[in-house]
């Protein structure tokens, strides 16, 4: 018998930079975070509502996000909720929760060139495809 289903798909914008690394092992990582904005109404008056989230993404996926997005960069992201369990210095157990980012879609107009910087009248639609062969 398989899990649960646990899928999400959220669409924002990033936070800041890309983080990447390489692990001791020599995997890609790169963290980076996202923006969600939520629109409702009360009595007429038009309200906004910002909800952050923390995403990971590993390998090829690493890579493609540190070279092709940038703080403000427009996303659809789909991918896992995960939790990461740790304990502080103090010796308290702390979670937190964070999305397993595997497949993310360019939504900015504008995406960026070998250079780093942004090219012109470029659109990425798919700038990375999921890597269904990487363990996690």
């Amino acid at each position: 018998m398989s899990g649960n289903a646990n899928i999400i798909v959220i669409e924002g914008r990033l936070t800041k930079d890309p983080n990447f690394m390489k692990t001791k092992n020599g995997k890609s990582l790169c963290k980076f975070g996202i923006a969600n904005n939520r629109y409702y109404y009360i009595n007429g008056s038009l309200q906004k509502e910002v909800y952050f989230f923390d995403l990971i993404s590993w390998g090829y996926n690493a890579e493609k996000v540190a070279s092709n997005l940038k703080k403000g960069s427009h996303v659809l992201v789909s991918g896992e909720l995960r939790q990461n369990s740790y304990f502080t210095k103090e010796g308290n157990k702390r979670n937190s929760i964070y999305i397993l980012a595997l497949e993310i879609k360019n939504l900015s107009k504008k995406s960026l060139d070998n250079n780093g910087k942004i090219a012109n009248n470029q659109t990425v639609e798919n700038i990375i495809e999921e890597n269904t062969d990487q363990v996690f």
